[in-house]
């Protein structure tokens, strides 16, 4: 590689960050997609713009940089043709040459990639595309911008001349750049732009306080570190703050007390307008899980990363992207300095906790925060007590949740803290109570669950009547039985309070009352709402269980096994065998990247899709996958998609023609004591994303005494109570331990295996799998031949 000189006469950053500088070099000169990621205000730019001149000086190639802020459409069309005209302008530029601008009116994606391709044809030499910054576009366009780009770089596969592209985005764009469902997966490097050491943060500080002519005594300049470091902007700032207080004096010293200042007037004038932490914050206000993290950093002066409840990619860090995270020792986080440590302590108050965990739908922690704000006198968080109470049992999966935080909310705004509910089940003539009630509370309840509507019950009584009824008031406590009731309609249930002797005056005692009787009113509607939705997701539940097929197909040679195990009512994951011409089948197992009704609804869609093209592509999977794909978008327009594996198997040769579409590897298990087995890798992106999405056929070939695997991620993400994931390994391990079962026994232990690894943890997402085996007395009667133009991508590890 050729090396970077970061000298003197080179920009700050450029002498700070010469790493990623170096990094990106690295990727030009190996013709590799580079994504630079950091906050915002660090300086991106600057060293985009500083290595733009030193790859054209350096290399001797042609960089294009492009300045999307420059751009103001907000259609596909216009930006395409705005980004084409702007290319076009700067490659004139620096080389002379023409470039043919296609007409506006016709401008695309697609049209993008031609026009690049005429880009490399007029210069005969390659070209250094650097884009920058991507979050000025809205996520739509940046998007379409990426998937065009990895068309060009598959296009470009043979071609002499190459487009090798720089994207720049924020720390929040990362998921998008280079996450597991972005276009750029597996042809681009990461290249952060990381916080600087103490070491070197204290050096810029040095470096800048005498720009400004000002010698820092060793207290300000520790308090300039502990505020700023790792944060070259901020230093920056603050620096600049402390300096100017300097500024009026003959003594040019830097003072403790100056630095304070310059903070306070920082965190009280300036932050709010300060991109960084206003990223961040939005970062972590839209994932409760990143939220939980830094309110337990703002608690501790750091912590290992297994104490925080945040699964860590391999990937991508959370808790680093927010830019306000340092790690330190290898395994440890802590917040990067002090100004962001106050700012955050100022920002998330318990009330503003609350409010976030509700809108995020984390109940009970948010009642937690919303009744520790308001025992503290916030009377907003009073206020928000009860609607997010309401909306806990909306959001509840199901009753005994549901009444889980009903009582919550008479707890925490009513002080109610011994109750008991009881439900009607429809065309029912008793009451059940639900969930746990009270240990305090009658014990005749416990042993006998369920009252008779008909009983000489006080809760039977005030159903019966319709009324609240009041029992026998003993020296301490009375309890009051009060009908469940939606306007128009019987009651759904009773709740009995056991209350108090009243000790409030006789105005406040009616005020609560009727406060209570409103907010129990609107529980009733969220019951029985929640007991709907139920019934409905279990009819559904049972329409999907009867599209999936009822028994694997028979074929002589070959054992096939299937399960599919829903984490709800309904799932997101299905699996078929479709029996295509010549004796073929097609296998399909699929999950959709989400949870719930909708997840269900684009399962059932995609499966009757498949159903009904398949035949027409006998041994194209790639068409079918287009076509289906195509379908999606434009009949689904809800952001959901899914991944998948379809193969096409003809049994006499065992071979296997199939694209997969970002799913899970299936692994094929050769025959033979060496345990070699064969994954078979995605060959495009998930289906539903992108609508010139392609995927290239491949093939394998399944020998005699041969296992083959499909499964879902239900099964390697399967987690037990440390967090760990079942993973990979463990399937393989089990798999190769038992592969001379019957498949059925594989199928069944290898289900079991992963229950008993979860434990006592609730399965959350869907497990679908197929096993498939053939005989070791149904030797190939004919050699695998791949159709032209095909690849095998299947790889013995």
């Amino acid at each position: 590689m050729i090396g970077f000189e970061a000298g003197l006469d080179a920009p700050v950053l450029a002498r700070y960050h010469r790493d990623a500088v170096e990094q990106m070099i690295q990727c030009v000169e190996e013709r590799v997609y580079c994504a630079l990621l950091g906050p915002r205000l660090c300086g991106k730019t600057l060293l985009l713009r500083y290595l733009e001149v030193n790859l054209a000086r350096l290399l001797g190639w042609t960089c294009v940089y492009i300045d999307l802020q420059a751009l103001r459409a907000t259609t596909q069309q216009a930006f395409f043709s705005d980004l084409i005209r702007l290319t076009a302008a700067r490659l004139h530029e620096l080389t002379g040459q023409e470039v043919p601008i296609p007409d506006e009116t016709e401008a695309s994606s697609v049209v993008f990639r031609a026009f690049l391709s005429d880009c490399l044809l007029a210069i005969a030499d390659d070209l250094v595309l650097i884009i920058d910054p991507l979050e000025a576009l809205p996520t739509d366009l940046v998007q379409a911008l990426l998937t065009s780009l990895r068309a060009a770089y598959m296009d470009q596969h043979t071609q002499e001349h190459r487009v090798t592209v720089i994207v720049s985005g924020s720390l929040s764009l990362a998921t998008l750049t280079v996450g597991e469902s972005s276009p750029f997966r597996g042809i681009t490097r990461r290249v952060f732009v990381g916080d600087l050491s103490e070491s070197d943060s204290q050096s810029l500080i040095l470096e800048l306080l005498a720009e400004y002519g000002v010698i820092a005594t060793r207290p300000a300049l520790q308090k300039l570190l502990l505020a700023a470091q790792g944060d070259t902007y901020l230093m920056r700032r603050i620096s600049q703050r402390s300096a100017e207080l300097v500024g009026g004096r003959s003594s040019p010293l830097l003072r403790s007390r100056d630095v304070s200042l310059a903070i306070t007037r920082f965190l009280s004038q300036d932050v709010l307008q300060y991109a960084p932490l206003v990223e961040a914050v939005r970062l972590i206000e839209e994932d409760p899980d990143l939220l939980e993290c830094i309110l337990r950093l703002m608690e501790h002066e750091s912590m290992p990363r297994a104490a925080l409840p945040l699964p860590l990619s391999p990937d991508i860090d959370p808790l680093y992207l927010t830019g306000v995270v340092d790690r330190v020792d290898g395994d440890r986080y802590r917040l990067q300095n002090a100004i962001y440590r106050q700012f955050l302590a100022q920002h998330f108050t318990p009330g503003r906790v609350g409010h976030v965990l509700a809108m995020a739908g984390r109940w009970d922690a948010a009642i937690d925060y919303l009744e520790a704000s308001s025992l503290l006198g916030n009377r907003q968080a009073h206020q928000d007590l009860l609607p997010a109470t309401i909306n806990s049992m909306y959001a509840s999966q199901d009753l005994p949740q549901a009444v889980h935080f009903l009582r919550r909310g008479l707890l925490a705004a009513f002080g109610v803290g011994e109750t008991q509910i009881w439900y009607s089940p429809p065309h029912e003539n008793h009451l059940t109570l639900i969930g746990p009630g009270d240990l305090s509370l009658e014990e005749d309840s416990w042993t006998h669950p369920r009252i008779l509507v008909s009983a000489d019950r006080l809760e039977a009584r005030a159903y019966r009547q319709q009324v609240a009824l009041r029992g026998q008031e003993g020296e301490v406590r009375l309890v009051r039985a009060i009908p469940l009731r939606i306007p128009g309609s019987k009651p759904i249930g009773v709740a009995t309070i056991y209350d108090e002797a009243a000790s409030e005056l006789l105005a406040e005692q009616r005020e609560r009352d009727m406060q209570l009787a409103g907010f129990l009113n609107q529980a009733a509607r969220a019951l029985h709402t929640v007991s709907l939705r139920r019934q409905e997701l279990a009819l559904a539940g049972r329409v999907q269980a009867n599209l999936l097929p009822i028994a694997p197909p028979q074929i002589p040679g070959w054992q096939i096994a299937a399960t599919w195990r829903p984490a709800r009512e309904t799932s997101g994951d299905f699996y078929d065998f479709v029996t295509l011409p010549y004796g073929r089948l097609g296998i399909v197992i699929a999950d959709v990247v989400d949870k719930g009704m909708g997840a269900a609804l684009l399962m059932t869609l995609s499966r009757t899709l498949f159903r009904t093209y398949a035949p027409d592509y006998p041994d194209q999977p790639e068409e079918l996958m287009r076509v289906v794909n195509r379908r999606l978008i434009a009949d689904v327009h809800s952001g959901l998609f899914l991944t998948l594996f379809y193969g096409v198997l003809d049994p006499d040769l065992g071979a296997l023609t199939y694209c997969n579409a970002g799913h899970p590897a299936p692994v094929i298990f050769l025959p033979g004591d060496d345990q070699a087995v064969e994954a078979l890798h995605r060959t495009g992106m998930p289906l539903g994303i992108a609508e010139e999405s392609e995927w290239a056929p491949a093939y394998a070939e399944i020998p005699p005494g041969a296992l083959a695997l499909l499964y879902t991620d239900g099964i390697s993400e399967a987690q037990n109570r440390s967090g760990e994931l079942f993973g990979e390994a463990q399937i393989r391990s089990f798999i190769q331990a038992a592969r001379d079962r019957p498949v059925r026994e594989i199928q069944d232990g290898l289900i079991s295996r992963v229950y008993a690894f979860a434990g006592a943890e609730p399965q959350v997402d869907d497990i679908t799998l197929v096993v498939l085996s053939r005989d070791f007395e149904a030797p190939s009667r004919r050699r695998l031949r791949p159709v032209e133009g095909g690849r095998h991508i299947g790889r013995v590890v």
